[in-house]
């Protein structure tokens, strides 16, 4: 049986996926039977505003407030077109409320441009109609919010939004309507005309570098880039034991990592892999946990990290590339903390794998469709070689249709990089200048159009037949790339929101001083640490509850990480403010992504006990085990942040690498209570021991835990079992 008869067989009810996906993910809940003319109209939309991104990415953005308010408003009133009222709303019209409320939006959008200098000018001091387009635009983002991601986010800007009111008016000892007007004003222009709430740091970056990475993924899409994940997951590991979920876990964490939304991604990828883990004879709350663990696990999974990455590298001013390069380590230990309970739990079950002689081999896999690589090499090349992400986002979708496109498109498309490549010395032909000299950096962009396109061609010399995109794909694929932005763009809005009350009232340090006056009652210093991380742990997990990503990170980076950083011993470790502040961004981030595995809001873990048939909660209780390494790295990148390769030499990440890859063995050890045999509780203890001494920095802890590891392994070699 191939690769795909297998895929055909694990793909169930189609009918089944898609009510999972809208049962679990509020994202999916979108008008599906619209009327022909209405679809055009979201098409041509859709394709607009790629092609402004598109275009904006290469030849620079617009200013600010423009950029991010033709963004915001045009996808905020394509939310009210596509996402029902409810979820029980009409799927095949849009009702004339809705239609108003999407003409509203794009009205707004276009006052936004019109009195964006205005504003500026009087340096954000607005009028009474300014405050009421103000308001409005506050409760059309609120409803979007709610339409496309849920009640949980929407609750929670509200909250903020009513506390800041308030924090505002009760500096007052008598309110009248000239100090409620002004406040009002003040609110608003804070929250709306400047770049503060909702064209804040969240929108700016979804409007120059997420939108860039969501039509990449949609191009992707098309290319058949997620074939080339599951087939290249069933070659190297299908045939081994447990092949199925070593199959889950690699495939949906490289998908997961580009398409941003780990529930999304264990809908579709778990609609092959866990049927797959079922038949193998895996459990239905374990091959659903294994999909949940491993799409929430791309959301850390670098070059993408499901789009968070680019918002803490805006918001930290360091380069993209650093927030990378500190993701790979934590990210493997994860991943390989999976790996090894998958392989420990298919040993202690006597599980097979998939017989090769049913596999497609790995040559013919990239003989097929390795080609899809070379947009994610050109990605990492242009990042690597300090360029900007959206530049870099730019050019590896033009890879992308270049190397799988037809040939009139990978003509057409290679004529239109041609001109923009040129557009300095055509402009100043036109414009009758001088002709600027072509630089080094803009002639080595001709590789980018040569390479992909010499690669098609003989591929199509040599008859390799794999998919091809033409224009309707290119189109499709834009019209995808913005839909799928629209969730995005809405929630960063509503964390505007948050985020500008924040700024405005003080609100989060006043929360982060609270906590650390509650950790300073404990005396010692490291215990006083250690219960501050863990109370910065749960806060972040609840922050993080029931939200995508994105909004995950910023609320918690906004309202968790202070908590950190005023612990004197916290920034001792971290040797530098810089280093404090990266470590406690990635801390919350971590642990704010992994509420989507963590019971009662278990999102991930819900939708793969959707499609396994298993228990909601027993499946979040086997993902957190089987993530258990996540919950683990954040506390170790904390006292060792060479991990994040940070101010680090080769020897000491290598040694970090180690000492934290026998660590996260033992962790899969203790949780599965197997090594070549059954551990009883006394070795499993010994072997989380082992785990949390070798987690631990300092050559004595390294030691302690290196002995117990010799130990348990020497016992795992002995005939006569000396456990039960």
């Amino acid at each position: 049986m191939s690769d795909e008869k297998y895929a055909q067989a694990a793909e169930g009810d189609d009918k089944a996926v898609k009510e999972a996906l809208e049962k679990f993910d509020r994202e999916s809940l979108v008008r599906d039977a619209l009327p022909g003319f209405v679809l055009k109209f979201v098409t041509v939309v859709a394709v607009v505003l790629a092609v402004f991104h598109l275009y904006t990415s290469f030849s620079g953005p617009l200013v600010d407030v423009a950029q991010r308010s033709i963004h915001l408003y045009t996808l905020l009133g394509l939310t009210f077109i596509l996402y029902p009222l409810t979820r029980k709303g009409a799927r095949d019209r849009v009702p004339w409320g809705d239609a108003i409320l999407a003409v509203l939006a794009f009205g707004v959008g276009v006052y936004m441009l019109v009195v964006s200098e205005r504003v500026i000018a009087s340096a954000g001091r607005i009028n009474d109609i300014d405050m009421l387009v103000g308001f409005l635009a506050i409760l059309l983002v609120l409803d979007a919010t709610r339409r496309a991601t849920g009640w949980g986010l929407t609750l929670l800007a509200t909250i903020f939004l009513v506390y800041g009111f308030y924090a505002k008016l009760s500096f007052y000892p008598q309110l009248n309507e000239t100090i409620i007007m002004a406040t009002g004003r003040q609110v608003m222009s804070h929250l709306v005309f400047i770049t503060e709430g909702l064209l804040g740091t969240a929108i700016g970056v979804s409007a120059s570098y997420i939108i860039l990475f969501i039509l990449f993924g949609a191009f992707l899409g098309k290319s058949g880039l997620g074939q080339l994940f599951n087939d290249l997951a069933l070659a190297v590991a299908g045939h081994t034991r447990g092949g199925p979920a070593k199959v889950a876990v690699i495939a949906s964490g490289f998908l997961g990592s580009i398409n941003g939304s780990a529930i999304a991604n264990v809908v579709t990828t778990g609609a092959f892999t866990i049927p797959l883990m079922k038949r193998t004879g895996y459990k239905p709350n374990f091959a659903g946990a294994v999909e949940a663990s491993a799409s929430v696990g791309g959301q850390i999974l670098p070059p993408i990290m499901g789009a968070a990455a680019f918002i803490m590298a805006e918001v930290l001013s360091v380069p993209y590339t650093q927030v990378i390069l500190a993701g790979i380590i934590p990210a493997l230990l994860f991943y390989l903390g999976v790996l090894f309970q998958v392989h420990l739990r298919a040993l202690r079950n006597g599980l097979e794998g998939i017989p090769r002689s049913e596999l497609t081999p790995l040559k013919a896999v990239m003989l097929k469709r390795g080609h899809l690589l070379v947009p994610m090499v050109v990605l990492l090349w242009l990042l690597f070689d300090g360029r900007a992400p959206f530049f870099a986002a730019f050019w590896s979708i033009a890879a992308t249709v270049l190397i799988c496109g037809t040939r009139r498109v990978t003509l057409g498309v290679s004529a239109i990089l041609a001109l923009l490549i040129f557009e300095p010395q055509w402009r100043a032909l036109l414009e009758g200048y001088a002709q600027p000299d072509m630089t080094a950096s803009r002639w080595a962009l001709f590789v980018i159009i040569a390479v992909p396109v010499a690669i098609n061609a003989l591929r199509a010399k040599l008859g390799l037949v794999a998919e091809k995109m033409d224009i309707a794909d290119c189109r499709d694929a834009m019209h995808d790339g913005v839909r799928n932005a629209i969730p995005v763009a809405v929630a960063c809005g509503a964390v505007g929101i948050i985020v500008g009350i924040a700024t405005l009232t003080g609100i989060a340090l006043e929360a982060a001083d609270a906590v650390v006056a509650l950790g300073q009652q404990i005396p010692i210093p490291m215990l006083q640490l250690l219960v501050t991380l863990f109370l910065t742990m749960i806060a972040s997990i609840v922050l993080g509850m029931g939200l995508p990503s994105i909004p995950t990170y910023i609320i918690t980076s906004t309202m968790a990480a202070p908590i950190l950083l005023n612990l004197p011993l916290f920034r001792e470790l971290a040797g530098s403010n810089e280093t404090a502040i990266f470590v406690s961004h990635m801390f919350v981030f971590y642990f704010g992504l992994f509420a989507n595995l963590t019971p009662p809001v278990a999102l991930a873990a819900y939708a793969g006990a959707g499609i396994s048939g298993g228990s909601p909660n027993a499946t979040g209780f086997q993902a957190m085990k089987l993530a258990i390494a996540g919950f683990v790295v954040p506390y170790m990148f904390v006292f060792a942040h060479s991990m994040l390769m940070i101010d680090a030499t080769l020897a000491n990440i290598l040694w970090v690498v180690v000492t934290g890859v026998v660590g996260v063995l033992l962790l899969a050890v203790a949780v599965e209570g197997y090594l070549r045999r059954p551990l009883n509780p006394f070795w499993r203890l010994l072997a989380a021991a082992g785990a949390l001494t070798l987690i631990y920095p300092g050559l004595i802890s390294d030691v302690i835990g290196a002995v117990i590891a010799l130990g348990l392994f020497l016992l795992a070699k002995q005939e006569t079992p000396k456990v039960a």
